[in-house]
């Protein structure tokens, strides 16, 4: 029996989540994703849910900005990683995942 995601991090390093995210979301769309992680954070919002280190995405806009070299991260990780991957959401998708290991692994604690 799979283990239930203690926080939004458990849940984006699902392998199965990774390989058939069409599958999760309806379809492999960067705009679909970033749909059903808000709605992630307004459940356990809503719920008073204080799950393990999902704080931490909140620094992924300013990261994300600053990994792909953009003066300022007001357009936010999804509009970032779209216009990088020449607006083709299949292809920002994988970069996201891409990109959100990076983040992962420079932004862990020691």
């Amino acid at each position: 029996m799979t283990q239930l995601p203690k926080s939004i991090f458990d849940l984006l390093e699902l392998e199965d989540f990774r390989l058939r995210t069409a599958m999760y979301l309806g379809e492999k769309k960067i705009c679909v994703l970033r749909a059903f992680i808000d709605g992630y954070f307004y459940a356990t919002d809503t719920h008073n849910l204080k799950l393990i280190d999902d704080k931490r995405f909140l620094k992924f806009n300013d990261w994300t900005a600053l990994h792909f070299g953009w003066r300022e991260s007001t357009a936010g990780w999804k509009n970032i990683i779209l216009d990088e991957c020449n607006r083709d959401e299949e292809k920002a998708v994988d970069k996201f995942f891409e990109v959100y290991d990076k983040f992962i692994a420079d932004t862990k604690t020691p």
